[in-house]
């Protein structure tokens, strides 16, 4: 699970690392920025609060460079340009299919990423900040079943079709907007479609 903390700067800033810094490196400056700036040094408010802003954003960073096939991810969605950097403070707020507690998962552009529940601690399968290429048409399947198929695409350009059971009328699948989708870890079925809003992640019921 990729989780941002905070929605702040570049990672390779946080820790004060060049882009090209070996696993070493990265690991020594996250363990130097605990070290300096753990909050319990820090008698003054202010400073305290600072600390800690230091040390989330360092662990922030830590867990998505520490880590070679996030940071691999991470480094494409840093070099294809405005909106994928954007994305990459993006905070997504994901509901646990089980439980449907929401944890806040960092945006990997429409890749499927791993994820546990917070609450419940359950492992579920997510695919986080796909774009919408294909508005919902509807699909017969088996025994009469509808499916509303839909079309995502992710920032490496890789396409995938979903099917949704269920299609609330009140959800609008437009082309261009993010989304994200949550899958049942049983059924590998879709649970929840979550719109990413401008203010706000709305998650909506599919499955």
């Amino acid at each position: 699970m990729v989780v941002m903390p905070t929605a702040d700067s570049d990672h390779y800033a946080a820790l004060g690392v060049a882009p090209d810094a070996d696993a070493d490196e990265i690991r020594a400056a996250w363990r130097f920025q605990l070290a300096a700036f753990h909050p319990d040094k820090f008698r003054d408010e202010e400073q305290r609060g600072r600390a800690e802003e230091i040390t989330k954003r360092a662990n922030a960073a830590w867990q998505v460079l520490g880590t070679a096939t996030d940071r691999r991810r991470y480094d494409h969605l840093r070099e294809t340009g405005d909106e994928a950097r954007e994305q990459i403070t993006a905070a997504r707020s994901i509901p646990c299919p089980s439980c449907a507690t929401p944890g806040q998962v960092h945006d990997v552009g429409g890749e499927v990423v791993e994820l546990t529940c917070p609450a419940c601690r359950i492992e579920f399968a997510a695919m986080v900040g796909a774009l919408c290429v294909r508005r919902p048409t509807l699909e017969r399947g088996g025994w009469f079943k509808l499916r509303y198929v839909v079309g995502f695409r992710s920032n490496r350009g890789q396409e995938s079709i979903i099917r949704f059971r269920n299609f609330p009328k009140e959800l609008a699948l437009t082309q261009g907007e993010r989304f994200s989708v949550v899958f049942d870890p049983r059924t590998s079925q879709p649970v929840y479609a979550v719109n990413h809003a401008p203010a706000v992640d709305i998650a909506w019921k599919v499955g």
